[in-house]
């Protein structure tokens, strides 16, 4: 049997996650908010005027928030219970934290550095395309000459997630409507996961390319390609990850043939659990509900 550790990314955040974990590890905190500049524990706690739905401030709380509770998980259950770890998006980073190619202020250094780059690319948007035909999107987006439109999530076989230009959602939206879709505008500034996304890898490349990673010491899993992410792909994955759609259904699907049968999510809310769920026909996965 292999246990799944499942990290989330940006959308999983909300007010008040992580408060009981936060007197749990006071040291990791401040260091936390000596890193960034602010303090990240107060923004969890109240997130004064929406701050917390900021790309910039999202992707570092969340951060903060998964690694605090993969600890907790660990104090709890010990390591034997930690098997393949894998994050959908910037949950990457908590994934590499557990796996220990990352200590918690040089992920999160990465985290921020990353969420400030993508929250500077203005102009674009995501649309979530949601029913029972969502899987047949790319079909659909052919149909239409939609060729500058890119798939950035494939969270599940009912739920795709587009990236384009906002003018374009905007006029896709409707026509996608027409052949039956349910269409929700996600709040982000930019195209994430696409080719919009360019100016941001590299200079994601740039801020990476003097530092060291440690030899994960467990099973890293790619959700852009499903494979183990191992030391010398690890920048590729880093990086090229903010211009490849997510692949949380093909990841899931492949981790569960492989063998695994408990998926455990460590961080805020339960968005891996649900998406999961359905993924494996209904199946419950586990989830880490401490934040």
């Amino acid at each position: 049997m292999t246990d799944v550790l499942m990290f989330p990314g940006q959308g999983s955040q909300h007010p008040g996650m992580g408060v009981e974990l936060f007197d749990r590890y006071p040291r990791l905190c401040e260091r936390a908010n000596e890193v960034v500049g602010y303090s990240l524990t107060d923004l969890c706690r109240s997130d004064r005027g929406g701050a917390l739905d900021r790309t910039a401030h999202t992707q570092p709380a969340v951060y903060l928030v998964s690694c605090l509770a993969y600890l907790d998980h660990v104090d709890r259950v010990g390591e034997e219970g930690v098997g393949v770890l894998v994050g959908h998006s910037a949950g990457l980073y908590a994934a590499l934290f557990a796996a220990g190619v990352v200590d918690l202020e040089g992920g999160l250094e990465i985290v921020a550095r990353r969420g400030e780059l993508m929250q500077a690319v203005e102009g674009g948007g995501m649309l979530a395309v949601i029913g029972p035909d969502a899987a047949e999107v790319d079909r659909v987006l052919a149909r239409l000459d939609c060729f500058d439109v890119d798939v950035a999530n494939y969270n599940g076989p009912d739920q795709v997630v587009l990236s384009a230009t906002a003018e374009r959602l905007a006029d896709l939206r409707p026509r996608l409507e027409r052949e039956g879709h349910r269409c929700v505008p996600l709040p982000v500034s930019g195209a994430f996961h696409s080719r919009h996304m360019e100016p941001c890898r590299r200079e994601l490349v740039r801020f990476l390319l003097d530092r060291e990673f440690a030899e994960p010491r467990r099973p890293v899993v790619s959700s852009t390609t499903g494979q183990v992410v191992g030391s010398a792909r690890l920048l590729e994955e880093m990086a090229f990850q903010l211009v490849r759609p997510v692949r949380w259904w093909q990841t899931v699907a492949h981790l569960a043939r492989a063998g695994a049968t408990a998926f455990h999510e460590i961080g805020p809310g339960t968005v891996l659990t649900d998406l999961t769920r359905k993924i494996l026909g209904g199946v419950p996965p586990r989830a880490e509900r401490r934040v």
